[in-house]
């Protein structure tokens, strides 16, 4: 199967000589190295985690692997699993470029630690702000947040307005959505000049206004050093 890159090229071989392929099991450090220079083989078996976090070049991973738990997380352009992948535990998932699952695949799914369905893992447009609001484990529903998006989850629930102004990039809203159980998620909604849509920022919760919250965005610790002439 040729798996193509995000330039329209396929992966180039490493030239260098392919390692003695072996059934016994590898360390994950010599496992991660390999994979990472696109010298993996199928039926690959690893003793224990595989960590693959942050591979931007890692396109594909190799038949038949087998692992403990795999983390494939901030790999974007690795969208499919591959055939026969066998994880006695569990996938990290979050910031991959995963589109699509096996079949009844019995993976186990995290999502930054937390398990998730292959919906939230999947498809963040199915989740909606009532789902959010009714779940009640604080770290799932920070996961769903950061899933659907904060635009998305402030358009659907609205929220508190605590202040608002008008700047040089035009109207501005400190909206707070409280939680019984969490801290307040409050957010900062702003106009982006160049396009004209509107924006949520989340800010700490001790903000009290919307010019300290922009401010703090623009990583001014002193709102009265900030004075923008125009907002780009």
């Amino acid at each position: 199967m040729r798996y193509l890159m995000a330039n329209g090229r396929i992966p180039r071989k490493s030239l260098r000589k392919h390692p003695t392929v072996t059934q016994e099991p590898l360390t994950p450090q010599r496992s991660r190295e390999l994979i990472r220079a696109h010298r993996g083989w199928p039926g690959m078996r690893i003793s224990g985690h595989l960590d693959l976090h942050g591979l931007s070049t890692l396109y594909y991973l190799p038949d038949n692997l087998t692992c403990g738990s795999l983390d494939i997380s901030d790999c974007p352009h690795l969208t499919a699993l591959p055939s026969g992948l066998r994880v006695t535990r569990w996938i990290e998932v979050a910031g991959s470029g995963l589109t699509d699952l096996p079949t009844n695949h019995g993976f186990i799914l995290h999502w930054r630690g937390m398990p998730v369905s292959d919906r939230v893992a999947l498809i963040p447009d199915s989740i909606t702000g009532q789902d959010i609001l009714n779940t009640e484990n604080v770290e799932l529903r920070r996961v769903l947040i950061e899933r659907i998006g904060y635009d998305a989850f402030l358009k659907q629930v609205g929220g508190l307005i605590r202040d608002q102004d008008r700047d040089a990039g035009g109207d501005r809203q400190l909206v707070c959505i409280p939680f019984d159980d969490d801290e307040p998620l409050m957010m900062l909604k702003v106009i982006c000049p160049s396009t004209g849509h509107l924006h949520a920022l989340r800010v700490p919760p001790h903000m009290r206004t919307c010019h300290q919250a922009a401010a703090w965005v623009a990583g001014f610790d002193h709102p009265d050093d900030y004075h923008p002439i125009v907002e780009s």
